[in-house]
């Protein structure tokens, strides 16, 4: 996959020659479709990792703020194609938490990555509360989650909301995996949400 999604960008930046409008199209398209593809095997093999009990993670004390902002940076572009805005609350700067750094991350980018799936106008904010037991929750202005869709969104492999309107792509298993990796680290992740208001998911 990673060798296809190689050589269809090589094939985009028209470095073999140029492209006709209905070729280029056709190849951001097989582009596209590798990228999520790869993204589901990489979850898969997040999920059988941590259901085998071999995930290793590294706890230590970690600065909540470099971790914020390599996620912005990350997501920022995503952001701006939308037209959203994409803001972090700064913590205090004594904000730590005991966590492995790099699942941090991954589960802060998966939480304000759908953040902006779901949001069309408006955007997502990131607000750090607490300097020890420490709150990260990730605000949208996005469309809301319904009660009986709220029972059911940390299941694997869901996706909720109207399957007929919805027009973001994702695997089903961000949030279940997010969840997961947040109990090996002795945190949660909650949830609070109404259709129309927006969501707010809180490591």
């Amino acid at each position: 996959l990673n060798a296809i999604i190689g050589f269809t960008g090589l094939m985009l930046m028209k470095l073999p020659g140029p492209l006709t409008p209905d070729q280029e199209r056709q190849l951001r398209l097989v582009q596209a479709s590798g990228k999520h593809l790869l993204s589901l095997i990489n979850d898969l093999l997040d999920l059988a990792k941590i259901e085998s009990g071999r995930v290793e993670l590294q706890l230590a004390p970690v600065e909540c703020a470099p971790v914020l902002e390599e996620v912005v940076q990350t997501l920022l572009p995503t952001a701006k194609a939308k037209d959203l805005w994409l803001r972090v609350t700064p913590p205090d700067a004594q904000a730590r938490v005991r966590a492995d750094r790099r699942t941090l991350q991954q589960i802060l980018i998966n939480l304000t990555d759908n953040a902006l799936k779901f949001t069309a106008r408006g955007g997502v904010s990131i607000e750090v509360s607490g300097t020890t037991g420490v709150d990260i929750a990730v605000r949208d202005t996005g469309v809301g989650i319904s009660e009986a869709d709220r029972a059911r969104l940390f299941q694997a492999f869901t996706q909720v909301g109207d399957a007929g309107t919805r027009k973001s792509e994702g695997t089903g298993l961000g949030l279940h995996l997010s969840t997961k990796l947040a109990a090996l680290m002795g945190g949660r992740i909650d949830v609070d949400s109404e259709p129309g208001r927006g969501s707010v998911f809180t490591l």
